[in-house]
Order: structure tokens, then sequence, then C-alpha cells
């Protein structure tokens, strides 16, 4: 059975009570972006101290952002996992053993473009690897089709490295059920446009059966 997160934006506007009436989620997804590695910029960082306070829901902080050290030491006390892109410049391995010093797990977050052979140096290090089903930035983007291979091909390192594998994008009932090695999903749309919310994490737990 998958691990479901809800994923949402650290918006100005952010209240705790969009995902009050939730049910069964294992995890807190939090977009950060500053405008740099994405054009959309959402970071207020109190949204994290305002989930903690809130709910026993372990967090996520998928950072978009040029330099994720910015953001780090701001919001270690509310956050569970970090995840940090691939893609930037800055000494990766440095920002991994940051994290790893505050007893904190950490991650890569890697693009559409981004091949999973890059990854691999590091799959010794690190706790989760997030796949961006999308192009990072936008909420309500169309799933890429090449994803579910992406996911099969890093889940071979399994049998090696222990990681979870995260999704993120673009992910509805339908596709779900493609992504058969992956941890866990998360979503934004799928589950808070829903009618039934509560309905659709559980379908969405179950996807990886026949039902």
């Amino acid at each position: 059975m998958k691990k479901i997160a809800v994923s949402i934006h650290a918006t100005n506007d952010f209240t705790a009570d969009i995902i009050k009436d939730l049910e069964g989620l294992d995890y807190i997804h939090v977009d950060v972006m500053d405008g740099k590695f994405v054009n959309n910029i959402n970071n207020n960082l109190k949204v994290f101290k305002s989930l903690k306070e809130t709910y026993d829901i372990p967090i996520i902080a998928h950072l978009m952002v040029i330099n994720p050290l910015d953001y780090i030491e701001k919001i270690i006390d509310y956050v569970d996992i970090f995840l940090f892109h691939f893609e930037i410049n800055n000494d990766k391995n440095r920002i991994i053993q940051i994290i790893k010093e505050k007893q904190k797990q950490v991650g890569f977050a890697i693009n559409p473009e981004t091949h999973i052979s890059n990854i691999i140096p590091y799959l010794e290090k690190i706790d989760l690897v997030l796949i961006m089903s999308v192009n990072p930035g936008w909420s309500g983007q169309k799933f890429l089709e090449n994803t579910p291979k992406k996911v099969d091909d890093l889940a071979e390192y399994k049998k090696k490295f222990d990681f979870l594998i995260d999704v993120d994008g673009g992910i509805n009932l339908t596709n779900a059920k493609l992504l058969t090695n992956t941890d866990i999903i998360s979503s934004s749309s799928t589950i808070l446009k829903a009618q039934n919310p509560n309905e659709i994490i559980k379908r969405l737990k179950g996807s990886d059966s026949s039902d």
C-alpha cells in the first residue's frame, strides 16, 4: 500500500484548515518556491510552524529554490524531511551533511529532464528521491507519460540502497496505478479539489492493487 502526501504551497494566505478534515495522510508536503529556481514565489515559511502546531503528521519541505541553506535553518524545528533539487549548483554533499547533522531526513527532487544515472552516486547518503512527474512550479499540470518507467528504473537501485521513492505532479486515480514501484504519492489538486477527498486518499493508497 502506498503512502500519501497532500501537497500544498507556502502561500501568504495559507491556513492550516485547508487539510483539517483529511484522513489517512502519511505526510504533509509543502512546496517552497523562490521565484528563481521556478517562476512562482511561495515562500511563507510560517506555514511550517502552523502545520507542526496543528497536526501530528510528518512534514516534507520541498525546496524549489536556488540556495536551500537560506531556508533550512529557519524551518529546521518544523520539518521531518528536506527535499532540495538535484539541479542546483550548490555543494550537494555539504547540504546533505548539514541536514543529517540536524537529525533530519534528506532527499533529492529531480526534474523531468534529469536522468536517474545522475543521482546514483548519492543514493547511499539520502533517504528519499522525489521524481517530478510535471515541470516544477505549478499545480494542475498533465502527468508526464515516461514517469512510470523512470520510477521503475530507480527502483532497481533499492536492491542495494535504502531510500524511498516519491512522485509528485499530475497524479490521478488512473495514472497512480502505473506507479507500482512508488512508495509515496504526493498530490494536490486530485485530493483538495475532490468532492470526497478522503475517498480519493483511500483509493490512492490502494492504487497498486486491482481496485
